[in-house]
């Protein structure tokens, strides 16, 4: 094993994550988890990157994705992975596997036939799960998770990777079922080729299991022996969340109940069966801080310091307090951009497109005057939407409109959201068809009434046409180069 290799498994074994699912990865909630990785001990994020609907978070190369919803761009993933790395976050991907209903439905032939109807077989949700003895299934997979490596993650994980476990599974007809390969051999033999083709790569692999794994020493149906799967992982997520386990589960009525006796001897079992890293899910919803708490105190019981907390909806201010209550820590409030009070003295400012101004705020006024700008042949505006228009304010005005007017957003609504509550705002306020609108300059006097307005005085507006004559003066270097001189900072204050 090299240093470098020597040097990820023990980064891995103490590694301490949240779940992000893919709703989640924004800007707001990344900045969030750096914020609050800085001052508890979270060094790790697992970002769903591909999920069972089949849809990736990423543009893949692979000709089978594109056909069955890649996304457009890779640039934003990219660019999260490198922001967290920078603030020392262990970045982990997430991929499901079998469960894949794009694929399957763009590649029928790929999925399990229901016995009956010879179409494709689907789970009691709905879903469409891919041929788990098909090797073009594996190849497809294996070419995902080796993008997902060059993307930069530092951990490639595996959920799904197993048969289905719902459903009118006696209906199930499984196409190129090789006679002796039995469930639990199939999955390990797509790992053992999984595993050779990435460790090349540098990355951690590991793969999410049912929580009774570490309690069964058969498959019980969905093809995960832990002892078949371990040869080929770095790292075994168990989902040990305790209120998932049985009624009766270990003499108890309500497992849930008991989240550190079940957290701590599932370990145990888990521990002895395997010298791989164990990384268990905490169950991070249902529960209070303490109960999140008393998992973390199972784990460490059985001499393990590496989890992850699951929580369906990316929200994770109850472990946080379980956390901070376990250092003794006051967590202190993000703070993701400057308030409307902090930036009552501020110099006027200008966002400028090619051929106009489309935001020209006035802060010691209290007022914006703002403008769509048309595309043409040589230039194609980013502002030809009232959305991408207003979304040319400060978050700190924006918030200050929307609560003027009634409307409720959250801690972590992004930008995006808020600029377009505003567009429907500005549309509503003057009255106009959004597919209508041409560039024409509108108020909104945000210390009176927060309305917007076609009307802005002659004085406003004379100045607006002066503000844009200077923008329009010169390039934008020598435009940027004008904000601070006082020579510009006197005739914006004339008005």
């Amino acid at each position: 094993m090299s240093v470098a290799s020597k040097a990820a498994d023990i980064r891995a074994a103490n590694i301490r994550a949240i779940y992000l699912p893919p709703a989640a990865l924004t800007d707001r909630r990344i900045a969030d988890l750096i914020h609050h990785a800085g001052q508890l001990p979270v060094n790790g994020v697992v970002m769903h990157v591909k999920d069972p609907f089949g849809r990736l978070r990423w543009k893949s190369a692979s000709p089978l994705a594109s056909a069955n919803g890649s996304e457009r761009q890779t640039r934003h993933l990219v660019n999260t992975v490198e922001r967290l790395k920078a603030s020392d976050i262990w970045t982990i991907a997430k991929l499901d596997l079998f469960a894949d209903h794009g694929l399957v439905t763009a590649n029928p032939a790929m999925g399990l036939i229901h016995k009956e109807t010879l179409e494709s077989w689907r789970d009691k949700n709905g879903l469409n799960w891919a041929n788990p003895y098909d090797e073009r299934v594996w190849a497809y997979y294996i070419t995902l998770a080796t993008e997902l490596a060059g993307l930069g993650f530092d951990e490639v994980q595996f959920d799904y990777v197993r048969f289905p476990s719902d459903g009118e599974l006696s209906m199930i007809s499984y196409p190129l079922r090789q006679p002796g390969l039995n469930r639990a051999a199939c999955i390990g033999r797509f790992l053992e080729k999984a595993y050779a083709a990435l460790k090349p790569t540098g990355v951690t692999v590991s793969a999410d299991i049912f929580g009774l794994t570490a309690w069964k020493t058969d498959d019980f149906g969905v093809g995960q022996i832990l002892e078949a799967m371990a040869p080929h992982l770095d790292v075994i997520c168990p989902m040990l969340y305790p209120s998932h386990f049985p009624r009766g589960f270990l003499g108890k009525k309500t497992p849930g109940d008991y989240p550190r006796e079940i957290m701590a001897r599932s370990m145990a079992n888990m521990l002895r069966r395997t010298n791989k890293i164990v990384r268990p899910w905490i169950q991070g919803f249902w529960y209070k801080p303490e109960q999140i708490s008393a998992q973390i105190d199972g784990i460490e019981a059985e001499a393990a310091s590496t989890w992850t907390v699951w929580s369906p909806a990316g929200r994770y201010g109850l472990t946080y307090d379980a956390l901070a209550a376990r250092g003794g820590i006051e967590i202190e409030a993000p703070v993701f951009y400057p308030t409307l009070t902090d930036m009552r003295d501020d110099k006027d400012r200008v966002t400028a497109g090619r051929h106009t101004v489309v935001n020209y705020t006035n802060f010691r006024k209290g007022y914006s005057v703002l403008s769509l700008e048309t595309s043409r042949k040589d230039y194609r505006s980013p502002y030809t939407t009232p959305t991408a228009m207003l979304s040319t304010l400060d978050e700190g005005i924006m918030d200050h409109i929307l609560r003027e007017r009634g409307i409720d957003f959250g801690r972590m609504t992004g930008p995006g959201t808020k600029a377009a509550h505003l567009a429907r705002l500005f549309c509503a306020d003057l009255d106009l068809d959004p597919r209508r609108l041409r560039p024409a300059p509108y108020l909104i006097d945000w210390e009176n009434g927060c309305r917007f307005s076609a009307d802005m005085g002659q004085a406003r507006k004379s100045h607006y046409k002066a503000v844009v004559a200077a923008a329009m003066a010169g390039d934008e270097g020598t435009y940027i180069s004008l904000l601070e001189t006082p020579e510009r900072n006197l005739w914006l204050d004339l008005q």
